[in-house]
């Protein structure tokens, strides 16, 4: 398999349209464009090899509500890891649940070791879907159709797939279809799951700011956590993020990780990250304050929006052409895996926020008078 195209990228894109990377409004990402303010870094940090005695882990369970948190360099390293894990466990990879919508390299990650992959959401029950199937709850998957379907937001597998498989993924909150399942729902998994030795693993990168629907309170040898730094403190280029699994997990990963899976100085900004309680509130407020703008400049497209805190999707018939305009206007966002949405970031200043808002209704009726 190729590597996967994400957000981010900007030097090529600038690149491929003539445009000075200073000169662009890079949207493509979910990452808050406030970041944590990163202090002075003790050249201890930089000189000695990272210690685990050194506060990180104490205030991660704190701040995430669980507990003995594995630090390893992004969510990434954990997704990468974690299928030859569950594979060694159970001696040899087995069928896992996946959303149909999400984060592309989980699919990426289970293929490459093996497992049989599954889809869930959107009525789409199939491996390898293709136009015309029929899922259980009897709606007719649509996923190569071109008409303006809004994905799921709520995105769940059946019964049926629940007892069929070995593994359900979870993305909660998805990213980018936006759907947060309830804790209760996913404990009611959890137990079906836990009864035949199978696993639930719970990609919780978005959810610093839905806490109270975070699984990270259960205790259970079937139950895998993943947390991600980067999307609410700003600090993606800092590679930080953390697990939450039963001993015996914790062990594999360590073993086929190694030491020193996050760097000392990435440790040492973690903590103080955790324990500014003030820096965090203002980051809530600033957060919900500009989503909810977003949502509302989005709508104005007379188009379907979804969204959490840290982006917003709107679901456009040409959604494709769409990004075309919008990066020859030096606006780039990123163009959804079944390129039917744009997902937007939030702009960071109002400066940024004019741009935006002058390009979106240049490029609408641009798009409108070529209809017409």
């Amino acid at each position: 398999m190729t590597l996967l195209h994400h957000g981010g990228c900007l030097r090529d894109v600038a690149e491929k349209y003539g445009i000075d990377e200073s000169d662009w409004l890079d949207l493509s990402t979910g990452v808050s464009p406030w970041h944590y303010p990163v202090p002075d870094v003790p050249p201890s940090c930089w000189n000695r090899l990272p210690e685990e005695e050194d506060g990180l882990i104490p205030a991660a369970d704190r701040y995430y509500g669980g507990h003995n948190a594995l630090p390893v360099a992004g969510s990434q390293a954990a997704i990468q890891c974690l299928p030859q894990v569950l594979a060694d466990m159970r001696e040899g990879p087995g069928r896992v649940l996946l959303p149909k919508v999400g984060y592309k390299e989980h699919e990426r990650a289970w293929r490459l070791r093996g497992w049989q992959i599954e889809y869930y959401g959107n009525n789409c029950e199939h491996g390898e879907c293709k136009k015309g199937h029929t899922g259980e709850n009897g709606g007719v998957n649509t996923c190569e159709s071109n008409d303006v379907r809004v994905p799921e937001s709520d995105q769940r597998p059946t019964p049926k797939q629940i007892d069929r498989c070995d593994v359900l993924l979870v993305i909660n909150p998805n990213n980018p279809a936006a759907g947060l399942i309830p804790a209760a729902q996913l404990k009611v998994w959890l137990e079906v799951l836990s009864e035949k030795g199978g696993f639930l693993v719970v990609d919780e990168a978005f959810m610093d700011m839905t806490p109270d629907a975070s699984l990270n309170s259960v205790v259970s040898p079937n139950l895998v956590i993943l947390r991600s730094i980067g999307k609410f403190f700003g600090l993606a280029g800092i590679r930080a993020g953390f697990v939450f699994a039963s001993q015996r997990v914790r062990l594999a990963m360590l073993e086929r990780l190694g030491p020193w899976c996050l760097n000392g100085p990435a440790r040492f900004v973690c903590t103080r990250a955790f324990t500014d309680i003030e820096w965090q509130q203002m980051q809530i407020n600033r957060l919900n304050q500009s989503s909810e703008r977003l949502c509302q400049l989005l709508s104005s497209l007379e188009a379907p929006v979804v969204g959490t805190s840290l982006f917003q999707c709107v679901h456009l018939s040409k959604a494709p052409l769409w990004h075309e305009r919008l990066c020859q206007h030096g606006i780039l966002t990123r163009l959804t895996d079944e390129r039917d949405a744009l997902r937007f970031g939030l702009p960071a200043d109002e400066k940024q926020w004019v741009r935006l808002t002058d390009v979106l209704q240049t490029v609408l009726a641009e798009i409108k008078f070529e209809q017409a």
